[in-house]
């Protein structure tokens, strides 16, 4: 379960990567208005009450998914369709 402080982990390490260096810095490209510095460190430190729309404010400016922030890794699903037997399957999983 992601926690308001993970979330907010995620969003510092993200600001940094994004070469961002204050909370302040944040808060003003946020559009169409800008947020405090301590609106941002309410987020960061994970203490203070937001919306979810503060979070894709965030994750628009910093150029990432809100689910970055959540901690979920988009997956590539693969499909395919097999005709044979349960061990002719096997056998082939095994080949790769």
């Amino acid at each position: 379960m992601t926690t308001k402080k993970d979330i907010g982990l995620a969003v510092r390490t993200l600001r940094k990567k994004a070469g961002i260096k204050t909370q302040r810095d944040l808060g003003k490209k946020l559009n169409p208005k800008p947020v405090t510095k301590g609106t941002i460190n309410s987020v960061e430190t994970g203490r203070g009450n937001y919306g979810i729309n503060l979070l894709f404010k965030i994750a628009d400016v910093l150029n990432c998914d809100i689910a970055d922030f959540l901690g979920y890794k988009k997956q590539d699903s693969k499909v395919f369709i097999f005709e044979g037997t349960l061990d002719e399957l096997k056998e082939k999983i095994k080949e790769g």
